[in-house]
Order: C-alpha cells, then sequence, then structure tokens
C-alpha cells in the first residue's frame, strides 16, 4: 500500500466518499442489467461466471454481451490508470483522484445524453444499448483506476467479494486487537441499498434510473473537493505526492555508504493500557530529510529502515481518536549499525506520546 505524503485531516470524508461511489456501481449495475441481456457495468464477477455460462452453453449473444461488458470496464481501466498518473506529475494524488472521477463524471454526462438523445425509430437505436454497456464499463473502470490511489481508503467500490471476506474475517481474527470498522458495512449495504432503489426507479420511471448514479458520482466529487481543500498545505504541482513506503521501498545508500550495513528502527505504538493505537512515524535525518515514513501495523508495530549510521529524528504522529488532533512527539534515535528497538506509548488521560528512551 502506497503511504499517504501526510496523515489525512479528513479521514471520514475520504471514506464517504468511497461509499457514495460504491452506491454509484450499484445503482449503475442496475441499469445496464435490465437493459442488455443482465450483464454489469462494473460487477466484473459476475460477468465472467456469465461468460463461461455462455461458451458453456453455446449463447452466442450471451458471449458477445459479456465480452462487450468487460472489455468497455478493462478500457476504463486503462484511461482511468493514465489520466490519474499524467495527473499526478502535476498535482497531489487527491487533486489527481477528483479530476480523475471528474473525467469519469462527464463521460457518464455524455452517455446519458447519447441515451436520451437517440430517437427510439432512428438509424442508432440497434447501437443504443451497445454504447450504455460499453461506455458505463468504461466509466466504472475509470473509478476502480482512481480509488486504487487513495492509500488505506481506497477500498474496492464494485468488486466486493474481497470486502466481505476481509471485514467478516476481522471480526474474529484472534491474534490481533480487534477494531471496528465501518468503511466495510457501509460500503456493502450502499450497494444493496442502491441497486435496491435504482431497481424500484426502473420499474416505475426507467427513464429516470441513469440519473441516480450520475448524482452519486456528483456528490463523491464534492467530497473529494473537501478532502483536498482540507489537505492541501505544503503541497505544490511537480512536488512527490506519495511518501516511499518501508515495507516496500527502502532508501538507496549513496556511494560512500555503500559498506555501512545498519539495522532497522522498530517497535510498537501503544496506549497506557497495553493496546495498539495507529500512528504514522517518521525518520528524519540530521539534514533535516525525510528517510523513511510508515504507518503502525495493526498490532501497533512499525518498521524503518535507516539508510546509514547517524542520529535521526524519530516523529510519532498519533492518529486522531476522541475528536482530539493528533500532536505529534519527537525523539532522537542513534543508529550505529545495530538494531533500535524504541516503543512509543500514548498517554490516555491527555492524548499525547510519551517516548520512552530506546533498547
Amino acid at each position: 500500500m502506497t503511504g499517504f505524503d501526510e496523515p489525512e485531516r479528513r479521514p471520514r470524508t475520504l471514506g464517504a466518499a468511497t461509499v457514495i461511489l460504491t452506491a454509484a456501481a450499484g445503482a449503475i449495475d442496475v441499469v445496464t442489467y435490465f437493459a442488455f441481456n443482465q450483464v454489469f457495468a462494473s460487477t466484473m464477477t459476475g460477468n465472467l461466471v456469465l461468460l463461461g455460462l455462455g461458451l458453456g452453453e453455446g449463447d452466442v449473444g450471451q458471449i458477445v454481451d459479456n465480452i462487450c461488458a468487460i472489455g468497455g470496464y478493462c478500457g476504463g481501466l486503462i484511461a482511468g490508470t493514465v489520466f490519474c498518473g499524467l495527473a499526478m506529475r502535476r498535482w497531489p494524488w487527491r487533486n489527481a483522484v477528483g479530476a480523475t472521477l471528474t473525467f469519469e463524471l462527464a463521460l457518464l454526462l455524455l452517455l446519458g445524453a447519447f441515451w436520451y438523445g437517440v430517437d427510439d425509430d432512428g438509424p442508432l437505436v440497434p447501437w443504443k444499448v451497445v454504447v450504455l454497456v460499453v461506455g458505463a464499463g468504461l466509466a466504472m473502470g475509470i473509478q476502480a483506476a482512481a480509488l486504487r490511489y487513495v492509500g488505506p481508503a481506497g477500498t474496492p467500490t464494485s468488486f466486493l467479494s474481497g470486502t466481505v471476506t476481509n471485514w467478516v474475517s476481522s471480526l474474529v481474527e484472534l491474534h490481533r486487537p480487534f477494531t471496528w470498522n465501518w468503511n466495510s458495512p457501509l460500503r456493502l449495504v450502499a450497494v444493496v441499498a442502491a441497486a435496491g432503489g435504482n431497481a424500484v426507479v426502473q420499474r416505475l420511471a426507467p427513464d429516470w434510473s441513469f440519473v441516480a448514479p450520475v448524482v452519486l458520482v456528483a456528490v463523491a466529487i464534492v467530497l473529494m473537493a473537501v478532502v483536498t481543500r482540507a489537505n492541501s498545505g505544503g503541497l505544490t504541482a511537480g512536488e512527490p505526492q506519495f511518501a516511499p513506503d518501508p515495507r516496500e521501498e527502502v532508501p538507496e545508500a549513496g556511494e560512500d555508504e555503500a559498506g555501512d550495513t545498519v539495522g532497522p528502527v522498530h517497535g510498537r505504538v501503544l496506549g497506557e493500557d497495553g493496546a495498539a493505537r495507529p500512528a504514522v512515524l517518521t525518520l528524519v535525518s540530521s539534514d533535516g530529510d525525510q528517510v523513511g515514513r510508515v504507518h503502525t501495523e495493526p498490532d501497533g508495530s512499525y518498521r524503518l529502515e535507516p539508510p546509514g549510521s547517524g542520529e535521526f529524528m524519530l516523529v510519532c504522529t498519533p492518529h486522531r481518536m476522541g475528536g482530539r488532533a493528533a500532536r505529534p512527539r519527537a525523539a532522537v534515535i542513534s543508529v550505529d549499525g545495530h538494531p533500535v528497538a524504541h516503543d512509543v506509548v500514548l498517554g490516555a488521560a491527555a492524548g499525547e506520546p510519551t517516548t520512552p528512551a530506546s533498547r
């Protein structure tokens, strides 16, 4: 998972955007399901099963329908990934994700204009549903590509089998501290509620069923704008948008340090009751350069890899808890070639960390 460039100041708003986009996926799947031989714009698992069913039964129509849906979605993934990647060369990731979702909204608006604008007796009628399904798949693929860059909140908004698996399993895991996660059940409820609601609209007023996903995507873009505004301080165009995650990328040593082997800085962030506490740990060199940054694991542990020996500043930024703003604390860590164990204990009453001496 790619690390954030700084702790999120609007994590709930960011999570709400993923819930709204999940609802949009459920709503648009209803439109394509009724319009085009029971295929889905976003749920590729269902399309793949139906494709296999069509192959097994020799149903050419079913095969073509599902290939159109899958092809549209894959095309959207390519377009969304390229668009978001190019945008991140100029803007912070939050701006880039918001711009990509706006790209999705523009595509949906064009698709809606085509859908409502084609005369039922005109020459384009045979292509009307094909354009709807392929275009809706493109939009959902763009959305999925954008949400890949939303760090820990970048949860899937269409393929929810993994969400069910991870959430239910986390409820009964015995080797990790229990932490309730609202985002996963809310997304599951959202996709069911949006699909059910839009099915009612489809039955009573089918011409309006395409409006719901468009409105939901627009609402998600507004939420992303709020997140972008809250987290825009200190970031300018052209700067790196992601901090390196030490679990995936270790800074390369300079030529004069090539033979300098050092141990990791590791430990846990705990409360006074001994329970794990979520936080961001940042390692800063004596020159003021950030050389490592990582979020704690569910058990409160962290691991940072210094690029060489020397003194470093270890900054602990606890996540917001109980409505209080996190107050970072720092400690000087001496690295001399051996592993350095350093725990951080957060005071339960004051909500501020204390940093015991390194071991």
